[in-house]
């Protein structure tokens, strides 16, 4: 099969996928390793593929994440959480719950990967972006705690591109 069929192919086949609703808004996309194999395709086809199904709104192709089915418009639903979102999110709300002092060490990152069933580097990131946030403090070979909150509680996360400052939390914790 020439590389323009296999092309025709895999795009009509997520197309179908996602129109079925197989593929429903806000869903992950596997990663590009992964259609490659699937469909028997090289790297670069299914690339390409990804890059016209994005032209055509079908999905969208955030930098850094697996690209996801675009969602509707007037659809209230948001794209699935990344894993290391939902290890965040889920370390942020144990410690605005007070589940942790502030001379408590929060879960190791192999506490994280049996908790979540993530790998280590998902959850390291997930600790490398609540530091950036200002959640979380980690001493080099100690591990990882909740900064100091003031009376107004832990700090509300930034949006995609963090917070306007350009302040590196580390070094103001």
């Amino acid at each position: 099969m020439c590389d323009g069929d296999m092309y025709r192919r895999i795009a009509a086949d997520l197309r179908a996928r996602i129109s079925s609703r197989e593929l429903p808004p806000g869903t992950p996309l596997p990663s590009e390793p992964v259609l490659a194999e699937r469909y028997g395709a090289a790297p670069g086809t299914v690339r390409q593929v990804l890059a016209v199904l994005a032209d055509e709104g079908l999905i969208t192709m955030p930098r850094g994440d697996a690209p996801w089915v675009s969602l509707e418009s007037g659809d209230k639903a948001q794209p699935a959480k990344t894993a290391y979102r939902r290890v965040m999110d889920g370390l942020r709300a144990r410690i605005a719950a007070g589940e942790f002092g502030q001379a408590d060490r929060l879960p190791s990152e192999t506490e994280l990967m049996e908790t979540f069933g993530v790998s280590r580097n998902t959850a390291r990131r997930a600790y490398q972006e609540l530091v950036y946030e200002g959640v979380v403090v980690v001493r080099h070979g100690v591990g990882a705690f909740p900064a100091f909150f003031g009376p107004s509680g832990p700090p509300q996360p930034h949006g995609e591109d963090g917070p306007d400052s350009g302040a590196d939390p580390a070094m103001t914790s």
